[in-house]
């Protein structure tokens, strides 16, 4: 990954992960979600990823 981007959140749960995605895009935080959950074994974490000027509102919107 680019240099400048940190990781917010992480968890298994797809659907938890995805709405944290879509609440942070709705505020114009542009997000980058790194998949790293293996279908077929049925474990693994999703991460999401902000520029690091937009981490201090990121994580106060996800913790709501």
């Amino acid at each position: 990954m680019e240099t400048g981007w940190v990781k917010i959140y992480e968890s298994a749960d797809a659907v938890l992960v995805e709405l944290l995605k879509q609440r942070l895009e709705k505020e114009n935080i542009y997000v980058v979600m790194l998949n790293h959950h293996d279908s077929e074994l049925g474990f693994g974490e999703l991460e999401l990823y902000v520029h690091e000027m937009n981490k201090e509102a990121a994580v106060k919107l996800i913790s709501q």
